[in-house]
């Protein structure tokens, strides 16, 4: 006889009855007794149980199993930088802007790493730790194209530490261009150029004046410049070709910047006597050399204002030795009283 699951049945010979739970392959029937017990019998011992009808069995229910939610991921979000095309034309830069509302030579400076260029550019910033010149990373970033990111704040009591830093790039870009290679670059500082009001110059990248030194460029005007010197020059080899006269026109005003850092790479173990003297020497040398200059018409001399000794001794030297010169203040608002413009015309 046949069985399915939930069948009533009886035993041939035993007096129970029972339900079957489960049909095997092999002859056997597992039936559910009255008793709750599941007994296995073979199909040949069971009869069907008419007297009462068919109920689904009492089976245990398995656990319930945790319902799996699938959460959708979201989509990375693409960044729509516009897209760019390598330029001949590039230049990295540091910059060193004022706090707003203070004065140029008071305030603490806001130091800026700089991208003029068309390249994505990974950059460590390092900077010596200690006498040894072991280096410290300070800073690491990705700089995008024709960006500016903050450094850090430079304090005015601390300017006199900044000295040399050390940068290294990575270049790249979205569009197919040129690979270059990584570099490395060594910018050295002279920290008295921010204490001198001349420095603070009108630049592309801020709209206040900034102290702007240059880690790495390459225009497109320098280039026409040197190509048109490289040109110059082989055109000079040929002495059989006739020479072009050059007219200079007049130059209205010619500068000088007499701060020792202009004028010497390492003025340690000068004594002040020492560097007045130099400073002086070069004075005297620059303004000859425009005197003789037919297309100079006046010339500015740099000093600063510092205590004042380096003024008096130019204004002393033009009085005993340049007397048929005229001579005055540079203008204020240009160098903040710190120059002296002598007319040689």
């Amino acid at each position: 006889m046949n069985f399915k699951t939930g069948d009533k049945v009886k035993f041939l010979n035993e007096n129970d009855h029972g339900t079957v739970t489960k049909v095997m392959n092999n002859g056997i029937v597992m039936v559910l007794n009255s008793d709750d017990f599941e007994v296995p019998v073979q199909a040949s011992e069971l009869i069907l149980d008419g007297s009462q009808p068919a109920q689904q069995p009492s089976l245990p229910q398995p656990k319930p199993q945790p319902k799996i939610v699938e959460v959708e991921k979201p989509k990375p979000v693409a960044i729509n930088s516009p897209k760019t095309e390598e330029r001949d034309s590039y230049g990295f830069y540091i910059g060193f802007v004022p706090q707003e509302g203070k004065n140029n030579l008071q305030a603490d400076l806001e130091m800026y790493l700089i991208n003029d260029s068309s390249f994505r550019v990974l950059y460590n910033f390092m900077r010596p730790k200690d006498k040894n010149k072991n280096l410290v990373n300070t800073i690491s970033g990705i700089l995008e194209p024709d960006t500016k990111e903050y450094i850090e704040t430079v304090k005015r009591d601390n300017l006199n530490n900044l000295s040399s830093f050390k940068f290294q790039f990575l270049y790249s870009m979205d569009t197919p261009h040129t690979v270059r290679q990584p570099e490395e670059f060594d910018v050295k500082i002279s920290p008295q150029k921010f204490f001198i009001a001349n420095y603070y110059k009108p630049n592309d990248f801020f709209d206040e004046n900034a102290v702007i030194i240059t880690i790495k460029e390459n225009s497109l005007m320098n280039e026409a410049i040197k190509k048109i010197s490289d040109f110059s020059a082989e055109k000079d080899k040929d002495l059989s070709r006739p020479r072009l006269k050059v007219v200079k026109k007049q130059t209205e005003k010619e500068e000088v910047d007499l701060h020792l850092v202009e004028l010497l790479d390492d003025d340690r173990g000068m004594s002040p006597k020492e560097k007045l003297d130099y400073q002086i020497k070069v004075f005297r040398e620059k303004l000859d050399e425009y005197i003789k200059n037919p297309h100079v018409k006046k010339v500015v001399f740099i000093h600063g204002k510092g205590n004042g000794t380096l003024k008096t001794e130019i204004r002393r030297c033009l009085d005993l030795y340049y007397k048929r010169y005229q001579y005055q203040d540079a203008s204020f608002e240009e160098y903040g009283g710190g120059a002296t413009l002598v007319y040689v015309k």
